[in-house]
Parts: structure tokens; C-alpha cells; sequence
């Protein structure tokens, strides 16, 4: 599978080889669905107009449609980190800021977007097991560095092509455990890029 990617300090832009099924957090195009592609687009800290009609903008100027769009207000070139091999491809936007707690407030924290392309094909439930594995190594990394478990705007991709045949992708299985020593390097070396 072939992903493109396009990258400024203005946004982040992939499309996907064909319409991938996806499982995102996003504002825009979230949800379960089949999308084409993502986008990440950098706005100012205090950004406050609607996000709905920025990402609906940004989808007419690149004439696409169906993608899932993201925004974060760090740096598109310091602090993005990709990782691609034959199973995976992933980006990574992060921006820790202030720390945010479960149950607390958060204020003026600044987001971490993960976004993952399962390369080959899968069934629902292991894109779920490595959701999970994802979100728990990101999680995991985060209280290493003691910086609590994110912050208020976080949000995350997952895109696969539905086949059948690999049922399960947990901590334990060999997909979920390339994830997670990928996505953990991924984390730590976007910490201390932020650091």
C-alpha cells in the first residue's frame, strides 16, 4: 500500500491508495467510516473559530473530499514524527503544554494527534486491539516522562482495509507488539523534540 504525503509548516496532507475503513476521534469526518485520506492543519494557540468550516475549507482549496481532518497549533516541522515499514505508517503531532490529569481541568494544553495506516489487510477486531495498543503506549510513554496522560484536544486515526484473516492484534501478538516498539519510539523521540 502506497501512502502519499505532503508536508509544510501550514499542514500535513495524505491520501490513501483507495478508501480505507476508519475508526478516528476527530472533529471532522470522526466516527467509523471509509475515508480517503487525513490532513493536519496548524493553527494559531488562540485559535478560536470554527474548526468545522476551516477543515470544509481546507477540503475545497486541495479539491478532495472524505478525508479526516485534524488541527494542532505546534509546529508542523519541529514537532511532527513520522515511521513507516511493511505494516505500519504513522504520524505523529505533539504538543505537551501544560499537563493534563483525568478528572482535572485543562488549561492551555495543546494536542497530540496519532494517526495510524494499518498496511495491510485486517479484521475489525484487531484494528481494535491496535487502537488499544496505541492509545495505551501513548499513554505509557506520557506517564514515563511524568506528564500526565495527554491533553484536552487529543486525537487519534486508525485507517485498514477490511479482509479477513488476522483477528487479533493485542500487546501479546507479534502486529501489536512491532506497534508498540514503533509507536513508543515514536512518543519518546516526539517528548523530547517538545522538551
Amino acid at each position: 500500500m502506497v501512502i502519499s504525503l505532503e508536508r509544510n509548516e501550514n499542514y500535513i496532507y495524505s491520501e490513501f491508495e483507495k478508501r480505507l475503513k476508519t475508526l478516528s476521534s476527530s472533529f471532522y469526518n470522526g466516527g467509523y467510516g471509509e475515508r480517503s485520506g487525513f490532513f493536519i492543519i496548524r493553527v494559531k494557540e488562540d485559535f478560536n473559530e470554527d474548526p468545522y468550516e476551516l477543515a470544509k475549507n481546507f477540503e475545497k482549496i486541495k479539491n478532495i473530499q472524505n478525508f479526516v481532518g485534524f488541527l494542532t497549533a505546534v509546529d508542523l516541522i519541529k514537532n511532527s514524527s513520522f515511521y513507516e515499514d511493511e505494516n505500519f505508517f504513522i504520524v505523529l503531532t505533539l504538543g505537551l503544554g501544560y499537563i493534563c490529569i483525568p478528572g482535572e481541568d485543562c488549561k492551555k494544553s495543546r494536542t497530540i494527534n496519532s494517526i495510524l495506516v494499518v498496511k495491510k489487510g485486517i479484521e475489525p477486531s484487531c484494528a481494535m486491539d491496535l487502537l488499544n495498543v496505541m492509545i495505551s503506549t501513548k499513554v505509557y510513554a506520557l506517564m514515563q516522562h511524568g506528564k500526565g496522560v495527554g491533553t484536552s484536544s487529543d486525537a487519534f486515526l486508525l485507517a485498514f482495509e477490511e479482509e479477513n484473516g488476522t483477528k487479533y492484534g493485542g500487546f501479546a501478538t507479534k502486529i501489536g507488539k512491532s506497534l508498540s516498539i514503533a509507536f513508543l519510539k515514536l512518543m519518546n523521540k516526539s517528548i523530547e523534540k517538545d522538551a
